[in-house]
């Protein structure tokens, strides 16, 4: 049977034991699961779910990196505590794996619930060019020989997903399902700061609008 490792990251998520869950429920695939905990994992837990449990790590990208050192297979799944992955999902990855250096899930659905902008995020994920990092799967030797684990993550929320688009020019498999909390934290953030963007935009546009209208009376 084909194993592969999840590199699973939490920082206290309740949804963390039905994330395993879905994750031991993969067929035709072993699934070593290493956890890679932040400061808010309840780590007496975790280690009943994990074969390995890190940390605490501060920083997203730095925990996820940690784990796949110390991976003991070349197929990675790179997962994180608040989504739920369909039972082929492992399959289809290590399928496009055995041709590529990565793989990105094709198909990502709301976890519960959600709010307009998760429903819009929603709707966004399905663009294969946004590499969401519990989305993604790769040859853990390609990962390293592009030095992707060098590279700097003191920023907190710096991750690996930008690298591996990058880098690795992950497939688009559809068949792979997974299920998350939207919106995340990048729709959060852009949610936020798109408004006072915009409205920054308004005096360029204001002197263009003029500028247009200058050069049509100069030449009427």
């Amino acid at each position: 049977m084909v194993r592969v490792t999840a590199i699973l990251v939490d920082d206290g998520e309740a949804n963390l034991e039905r994330c395993v869950a879905s994750l031991r429920n993969q067929k035709n695939v072993s699934v070593e699961i290493i956890l890679c905990g932040g400061p808010k994992t309840n780590y007496e837990f975790a280690k009943k779910l994990a074969e390995k449990v890190l940390g605490p790590i501060q920083g997203i990208g730095k925990a996820r990196v940690e784990g796949i050192l110390q991976a003991g297979s070349d197929y990675i799944l790179s997962c994180d505590s608040d989504s739920v992955y369909d039972s082929r999902y492992s399959a289809y990855a290590v399928q496009n794996l055995r041709e590529a250096s990565a793989v990105r899930a094709g198909t990502i659905l709301s976890l519960e619930p959600q709010s307009g902008l998760g429903a819009v995020e929603t709707l966004g994920s399905w663009w294969p060019l946004i590499p969401y990092e519990f989305a993604l799967a790769f040859r853990r030797g390609a990962f390293l020989q592009a030095g992707i684990h060098k590279l700097d993550y003191d920023y907190e929320r710096a991750d690996i997903g930008g690298e591996v688009f990058w880098k690795l020019w992950p497939r688009w498999e559809p068949r792979m399902i997974v299920h998350t909390k939207f919106p995340s934290y990048g729709a959060k953030v852009t949610a936020e700061y798109l408004p006072s963007a915009l409205a920054g935009l308004a005096p360029v546009a204001g002197v263009v609008g003029l500028v247009g209208a200058s050069l049509v009376v100069a030449q009427s």
